[in-house]
């Protein structure tokens, strides 16, 4: 009893350089940051690119790839060039950078990205995701089409943390993101809100029936922190409570505890597990803090205690899915490649939140330990980001074979996770403790 007072009590406090750099011949310049920090914004300065829509808009982007060993620049054959996904999560680093209240190079970069998002939204509410170099919107691939998915969340998530940012800095652009976001969340009560809550089993596990994709966890993680953002703002009872609804979804889809596999993971679908977007446990303490309901935390933080540690000890993995019978689980496919940023992200948000609410040291210690993959902590013994060139490769394909590309999602996700990272001077330490180059 004492130990579940104690932990309440931790989780309770919980409530109360960047310059514009052109490339020559295509090719991207080496810009070493001038202070000692690890984000270098400057390849995803390069991946940025001013775009123009065919309704005459005027805008920019982020593009998908860049291919080594020149990092010349690469669209999605047959998707586009550039996306919503993409330019969603770059607006973030540019909005959260340092730099961004001073530098209007930044603020200009921010600007631009929030305008290519409002343009890519459809009539129906949802974002269309890829747009051609023609600059026409790709409006019929099924990775861009407009409807409930990953892309329209990203938007969501990017507009309203910039709202309050933006509000007194360009207030037509303020009132169009405000209008766009009331457009979505109109589209989410219609569609979403009301779905049944209902459940089925897929290979003897008990999945929700009511989440984006039906028992989609890492796509209803992003979609509760854009709400909560928006909740921020605007007292919407529908959607408070259409987020607790939510949280009840990745809940359910929790597996395995602190002695039984798979050790509190959440699901990310059905019976299968994922390490890209795996954002559950930092969206349910987000959760937690928002309606004040310590039940969120406390399922979070059985992840972060029991399923993260065991990823490190086992090297990471790429995907699992798994059966249930009786009460036993049993594996039925792993793999433990390709390893890439945005499964290392989702571990470092998590775990340095577990340390900001608790302030217990451990937590940005696994945050550190995590996040010095990105510096040589791999199977592959390399350093998948470089501080001098901003460059995070795009994957360790096997213990010996690293994909030396550098896309948008690379980039982007590795910058995202360290900014987090030097929040915190304690989870930087640990980096630099575990980091093996």
């Amino acid at each position: 009893m004492k130990k579940q007072i104690n932990q309440f009590c931790l989780y309770a406090i919980g409530f109360i350089i960047l310059g514009c750099t052109k490339s020559v011949n295509g090719h991207q310049p080496i810009v070493t940051p001038k202070d000692s920090s690890l984000v270098n914004t400057s390849h995803l300065d390069y991946l940025y690119t001013p775009v123009i829509f065919s309704t005459g808009t005027r805008a920019a982007g982020v593009y998908i790839y860049a291919e080594a060993p020149d990092y010349h620049l690469v669209d999605a054959t047959g998707e586009g060039f550039t996306c919503t996904d993409d330019v969603a999560r770059a607006a973030l680093v540019y909005l959260r950078s340092p730099t961004f209240s001073s530098d209007t190079a930044t603020q200009s970069k921010t600007f631009n990205l929030l305008r290519f998002i409002l343009e890519m939204q459809s009539a129906n509410g949802y974002f269309y995701n890829f747009l051609f170099t023609n600059g026409l919107i790709n409006k019929a691939g099924a990775t861009s089409i407009d409807n409930a998915n990953w892309w329209s969340w990203r938007a969501l998530q990017a507009l309203t943390e910039a709202e309050p940012v933006i509000k007194n800095k360009d207030a037509q652009l303020y009132a169009k993101m405000v209008t766009a976001v009331d457009n979505l969340v109109t589209k989410i009560k219609t569609d979403l809100v009301g779905i049944a809550v209902t459940t089925k089993l897929v290979n003897g596990i008990t999945v929700p029936e009511w989440l984006p994709a039906g028992s989609g966890t890492d796509q209803s993680a992003v979609l509760i922190i854009g709400l909560i953002s928006y909740c921020s703002t605007n007292n919407d009872d529908v959607i408070k409570t259409y987020i607790k609804k939510l949280a009840d979804g990745i809940v359910l889809m929790q597996e395995g505890d602190a002695t039984h596999y798979p050790y509190a993971c959440f699901l990310s679908w059905e019976n299968t597990w994922h390490a890209y977007g795996n954002l559950q446990a930092y969206a349910l303490m987000q959760t937690g803090i928002f309606l004040q309901d310590l039940q969120y935390t406390t399922k979070a933080m059985a992840e972060v205690d029991n399923f993260y540690p065991w990823l490190l000890q086992n090297g990471f993995k790429s995907s699992f899915a798994i059966s249930k019978i009786g009460d036993a689980f049993q594996t039925l496919t792993e793999n433990n490649y390709d390893q890439i940023a945005y499964g290392i992200e989702t571990m470092v948000f998590a775990t340095a939140e577990a340390y900001k609410e608790t302030g217990q040291d451990k937590y940005a210690d696994m945050a550190g330990h995590l996040a010095a993959w990105f510096l040589g902590a791999n199977d592959a013994g390399t350093n998948m980001y470089s501080p001098a060139t901003g460059r995070c490769y795009d994957a360790i394909s096997s213990a010996t074979n690293v994909n030396r590309n550098s896309g948008a999602e690379s980039t982007i996700e590795a910058l995202l996770t360290l900014q987090r990272v030097e929040i915190y001077p304690n989870v930087k330490l640990a980096l630099n403790k575990y980091k093996k180059q």
